[in-house]
């Protein structure tokens, strides 16, 4: 528990450690920084937004100051003068020029605007607009317009146009209104969404960008961040005018700008709202002052407006003010790219607003609202308020801006490498590394907040080549670090994420339940027990929840703390009111009425599935009685007999209960016993197919592997799913054997046949070798043989088996062959050249010196042949041959031709297939061809070919059941039936056979009725043992033939006293008695009889050979079946006609499709007992010599 508990800890504390270690390097940057900065200071200079003076501008009238525009280091000021009952207005009724030293305005002796034309026309523009005023000056490049508005209201305005000359003003004209206009008010393009993003549903939205979705569908604007119309809530929601509004009422506009989407929506018959989405906060805030204006800000840093702005890292800032009708006029920007001065304008009352930003610091300083302002080329800037009510003193503060006029760059530090670099290259970068800060400060819900400071972090490395020197503080260092440790925190972090939104989620879906219940139980009022223990059983598992919350990663303690308190409480309370009730009487009726319904419910059940549901109803009832148990034991009740009542209360519905159960539990195994069963058996039909399938398919020992595992597999999970009974254990134990068995049996015959057909080939390679080492024998010349070994018929065969054995994945053979053919041209070029050298008179002879030597080729091999009857040891290449003489290995010679378990000479297959069914056979089936399929299929070492042997057997079959039914107890053969009939008649004890009879007449009454009986078994062992005492004395006939005649003599003696007899055999015995009688011979064969009539065996004996002289003389083989039938009837003088039995054995069929001597053109003769004489012989000998052999 402790090493669990541990690697928690652990788990829990990766992503800490990696944000520790973030922290550490985001420091690091921010201190080099900081030095960097610093250093750019010292060679570029900076100056200081800060304020330097105030100062006074005197008028001669009173008047509203409206305006100031310096021109050199002088200055126009505009004002409006109240010019009552005066007939005409000045110049200096509006403008007045103003020197500016040393932080001081003096009224200047020269004016600026002394103009002959423009005096004209200003005194033409107040004679005819009587209600004209100077409105403002406006500088558009080397131009200064004066801007008069017509009237107090409308838009109507007339300009005066002056060009700045060096430090002069030289006036244009008075006929370029239409140079005077407001720059673009929004730096994007508003896209509005069409039908093909909408997304209907139960609450419809419109698609934007499939980043975010807006909807004023069902009385309010809803914001989500999920594309499921299925819900209807969002990260923003506010109320619209319109509730009945569709999605198609709305009009709906955005623009994309990186991390925010700015949104423009207008409900039904209402203005447009703007809002700003955040996609990495997943947040949206309202901006209605977008509706005027909306400015981008360098670098794609964000969105300024008139009253705020907002960043892509998620900072957003609104500022207090009252204007409204606020435009964009211009922007003013340092010489170095660092700050920058956004301008706005309120046409209606005359004001500014200048919003300075800082590219660095990457933040809107407050605001300065003024009614005029204007920038000195020192980058002095000057503004005013003017006051409400006319004054010929104005107020003017004097700010130091670091918006100078041109680029100023000290030279002292030309060598410096900063220097080289360039200071709005340096600010460039510091304000990317500002934004590296911004990130890491971030909080989690920050959306792939780590991927974007390696993105931001990687940008910096390839945009920034000077970052790593070591004048630029190698700033390259924690970049590199902040991106190699935000690499590793991106899985850590989604991990956290996720692991945080689900514990948020968790405990949202518990909170909401939790208060649900308490709402729903202080609502409620009880009067049925049930309805208390529902509600406490709900309050444990809803406070067990909560209680679960604590241990979920990064869980709001606090709020699950109270939860917890709150159900507590309403747990206290609900539980002292339930012990209230149960005090009256009368209050567990319904749980007694609940128990004896299910009582009730037991005699209906037909399934296990059904006991099942039926056992989880009593389990609800009992854990119901527990927890009334659990509440009475946990509180305090001052009179103990009262608990004691009410738990013995509870206790004796327990223990009926429990009572119930048990009667349950016996029904359910009994239920589960029978289903299982049946689908056992189902399942092993199941594997049964999948075994003749699979064989089907394997065609090679690795597939045969392949298919035996999946069998097994199936085994274990059959075992696994029944592991509850014993008995199907076992026999899934004899499958896995027999599956084993066959599929081994399978792979060792797939084996054979490769080895076979490796062996054949390697065969055929060897002949064709043993040819082309003859060929090259007989070659003369070493150009022969190269020529015959390069392109010769026998070579190409001899590659092609090379080839063949390797498709077969015998490389061993493959390589043999194929070194002996190369071994072969080598030594026959050798042996070329030595028989030149060595050999005389051909190849037969060696000459060394005077000694000559013959030579013999052949190859030694052992093996073994057979050589007439007898199997031999045989040495190839020579005449040694020595018979096998051991005596296991000879008894089995019966069987050495035999190729199958199944079938010999004698018998054939389908005989033994048909045999093996009818010997097990209780009940014909319904589809006898499909039983004997399933049975076929089954047995694989018995070579049976479907569509051939199955057929025949099903012919064979369907005959021996007719045969059956039909001959009555001649199914029984003729020596089991006259062994029987010659035990009961002249060897059973008197005592015993009366006592016998009498106990199988009862056996016949019952077995009349229930023929399947078993209780009679005991007779028929009896039977059996007297028999085979008989037949061991005796010797007449051969022993294991008393089980056959045992279960005749059961089946005849418990129906009547009368043996039945065979036609054949009556026939036989009437024609017997005729040829002696024609013979006059009877006399002779009666008094052979007489001399041995008391002794019965040597009697029987006599008759016997009499029989079979007499059939021997009919020259009918099949005639000797009956012979010890035939026998008997001599023996006790014939029978009544009606104990015989007209009814033939034997039967011809047709149309069978095997091959087999016992097949003539299709057909067969069935011969009842033959078949059964045949086949009981071969089951009990010939199979088991040749399982044996």
């Amino acid at each position: 528990m402790a090493d669990t508990k541990r690697a928690i800890q652990l788990e829990e504390g990766t992503y800490e450690i990696i944000r520790g270690r973030l922290n550490t390097q985001v420091e690091e940057l921010r201190s080099r920084l900081g030095q960097l900065n610093g250093a750019r200071k010292e060679v570029f200079g900076a100056i200081e937004t800060k304020l330097i003076a105030t100062d006074r501008i005197h008028t001669d009238n009173y008047c509203i100051a409206r305006d100031i525009a310096a021109v050199g280091q002088r200055c126009l000021f505009g004002y409006n003068v109240h010019v009552g009952l005066r007939s005409g207005i000045q110049l200096s009724d509006v403008f007045s020029t103003y020197s500016f030293e040393g932080n001081s305005f003096k009224l200047s002796e020269q004016s600026l605007i002394q103009d002959p034309k423009f005096e004209q026309d200003f005194q033409n523009l107040y004679r005819y607009y009587k209600e004209a005023y100077f409105a403002k000056f406006l500088r558009l490049g080397s131009y200064l317009y004066m801007v008069f508005r017509l009237g107090k209201t409308g838009l109507d305005f007339k300009s005066f146009k002056w060009l700045v000359k060096e430090n002069d003003l030289v006036y244009v004209d008075n006929r370029s209104d239409h140079e005077v206009r407001d720059p673009e008010q929004y730096e994007f393009r508003w896209e509005r969404a069409t039908r093909d993003v909408f997304r209907f549903g139960k609450h419809p939205h419109v698609s934007i960008l499939d980043r975010v979705f807006v909807e004023t569908v069902g009385g309010d604007l809803t914001i989500k961040v999920e594309d499921n119309t299925d819900d209807g809530l969002g990260i923003y929601r506010e109320p619209v005018e319109s509730a009945d509004q569709s999605l198609d009422d709305a009009e709906y506009f955005y623009a994309d700008l990186g991390n925010l989407i700015v949104l423009k929506i207008r409900p039904y018959q209402e203005d447009f709202r703007y809002f700003v989405y955040n996609e990495k906060m997943q947040e949206v805030q309202r901006v209605d002052t977008l509706e005027r204006s909306g400015i981008l800000l360098p670098d794609n840093q964000g969105l300024i407006f008139a009253n705020g702005y907002y960043l892509q890292t998620g900072e957003f800032k609104l500022f207090e003010q009252d204007l409204s009708d606020v435009h964009f006029e211009r922007r003013i920007v340092s010489p170095n790219g660092e700050d920058f001065l956004y301008v706005f304008y309120n046409r209606e009352h005359g004001v500014y607003v200048l919003m300075p930003y800082n590219l660095i610091e990457q933040k809107v300083a407050v605001p300065i609202l003024c009614n005029g302002f204007t920038l000195f080329p020192n980058g002095e800037l000057c503004y005013f308020r003017a006051e409400d009510e006319p004054t010929k003193h104005h107020v003017i503060q004097i700010w130091q801006t670091p918006l100078i006029a041109g680029d100023t760059v000290p030279s002292q530090h030309a060598d410096s490498f900063l220097y080289k670099v360039g200071n709005k290259d340096i600010v460039k970068a510091m304000a990317e590394c500002q934004s590296i800060l911004t990130l890491a400060s971030k909080e989690d819900t920050y959306s792939d907040l780590y991927a974007d400071i390696v993105k931001k972090a990687t940008d910096m490395l390839d945009s920034y080549y000077w970052i790593g020197n070591p004048e630029a503080f190698e700033l390259d260092n924690p970049i590199r670090g902040i991106r190699q440790t935000a690499e590793t925190a991106i899985d850590e972090y989604e991990k956290k994420v996720r692991v945080s939104r689900e514990t948020r989620q968790a405990t949202e879906a518990v909170q909401q339940q939790a208060v649900q219940l308490i709402q729903a139980v202080n609502r409620q009022s009880f009067d049925q027990i049930d309805q208390y223990v529902q509600n406490l059983a709900e309050i444990r598992q809803v406070r067990g929840e909560v209680i679960g919350l604590k241990e979920l990663r990064y869980a709001n303690i606090d709020l699950i703390e109270s939860l917890e308190n709150q159900l507590t409480e309403s747990n206290g309370k609900l539980s002292e009111a339930c012990v209230q009730f149960l005090l009256q009487e009368n209050s567990l009726q319904p749980y007694q009425r609940k128990v004896d319904e299910l009582e009730g419910q037991l005699g209906d059940l037909q399934t296990a599935i059904e006991a099942k549901e039926l056992d989880a109803e009593m389990q609800a009832v009992g854990k119901e009685l527990e927890l009334l148990i659990d509440i009475v034991s946990n509180l305090k009740i001052e009179d103990a007999t009262q608990t004691t009542r009410i738990i013995n209360h509870i206790s004796g519905m327990y223990a009926h209960l429990n009572q119930v159960r048990a009667k349950l539990k016996n029904i359910q195994k009994s239920l589960q016993s029978t289903e299982a069963e049946a689908e056992f058996a189902a399942q092993l039909n199941l594997v049964d197919q999948g075994i003749i399938n699979y064989l089907d398919l394997a065609d090679t020992p690795e597939e045969c592997d392949s298919y035996l595992s999946k069998l097994i597999v199936q085994l274990e999970e059959l075992e696994g799913k029944f592991v509850e009974f014993d008995e199907f254990i076992e026999r899934l134990a004899e499958k896995r054997e027999a599956i084993f068995n066959t599929f081994e049996g399978r792979k060792k015959q797939l084996v054979e046949a490769l080895n076979n057909r490796t062996s054949a080939l390697m065969r055929a390679g060897e002949r064709l070798l043993n040819g082309i080492q003859n060929r090259a024998q007989g070659f003369k010349e070493a150009a022969d043989i190269n020529a015959f070994f390069a392109g010769d018929l026998l070579i190409d065969k001899v590659r092609d088996i090379v080839t063949q054995l390797g498709e077969l994945g015998d490389s061993n053979k493959a390589g043999d062959i194929q070194t002996r053919l190369k071994i072969l041209k080598e030594d026959a070029l050798r042996q070329l050249r030595d028989r030149k050298d060595l050999f005389v008179d051909g190849a037969a002879i060696i000459k060394f010196g005077t000694h000559r030597f013959s030579v013999n080729t052949q190859p030694l091999d052992l093996t073994v042949v057979r050589r007439g009857p007898e199997m031999n040891y045989h040495l190839t290449g020579t005449d040694f041959y020595q018979t096998i003489q051991e005596p296991t290995f000879l008894a089995t010679r019966s069987v050495w031709d035999q190729l199958l378990p199944s079938e010999n000479k004698q018998v054939y297959r389908a005989e033994f297939l048909a045999y093996q069914i009818f010997n097990q056979l209780e009940e014909r089936p319904e589809d006898l061809a499909a039983y004997v399929r399933e049975f076929a299929a089954t047995r694989f070492d018995e070579g049976y070919m479907k569509g051939v042997h199955d057929a025949d057997a099903t012919l064979l079959l369907e005959a021996l059941l007719e045969l059956a039914d039909h001959i009555d107890l001649l199914r029984y053969r003729p020596r089991a039936r006259a062994c029987a009939w010659l035990f009961w008649e002249y060897f059973a004890e008197a005592k015993e056979k009366q006592l016998l009879e009498k106990q199988l007449k009862s056996a016949g009454a019952i077995l009349k009725v229930f023929p399947k009986t078993h209780e009679f078994d005991y007779l028929r062992d009896q039977l059996r043992q007297k028999l085979t005492a008989f037949l061991e004395e005796t010797r007449l006939f051969e022993v294991p033939l008393a089980v056959e005649a045992a279960d005749y003599l059961f089946q005849e003696l418990n129906r009547s006293e009368a043996f039945v007899c065979s036609r054949d055999a009556f026939l036989h015995y009437e024609d017997f008695l005729a040829l002696m009688k024609k013979q006059k011979s009877i006399q002779a064969f009666e008094q052979s009889q007489k001399d041995l009539e008391d002794s019965p065996v040597p009697r029987f004996q006599l008759i016997r050979k009499w029989v079979h002289a007499y059939l021997e003389s009919l020259g009918e083989a099949t005639t000797f079946a009956v012979q010890d039938e035939i026998a008997v009837l001599l023996l006790r003088g014939g029978v009544p006609k009606q104990q015989v039995i007209q009814a033939g054995t034997t039967q011809v069929l047709e149309g069978l499709h095997g091959q087999h001597p016992v097949l003539q053109d299709g057909k067969y003769r069935l011969d009842y007992h033959a078949f059964l004489e045949k086949l009981i012989r071969f089951t009990n000998e010939t199979v088991p010599e040749y399982q044996e052999y």
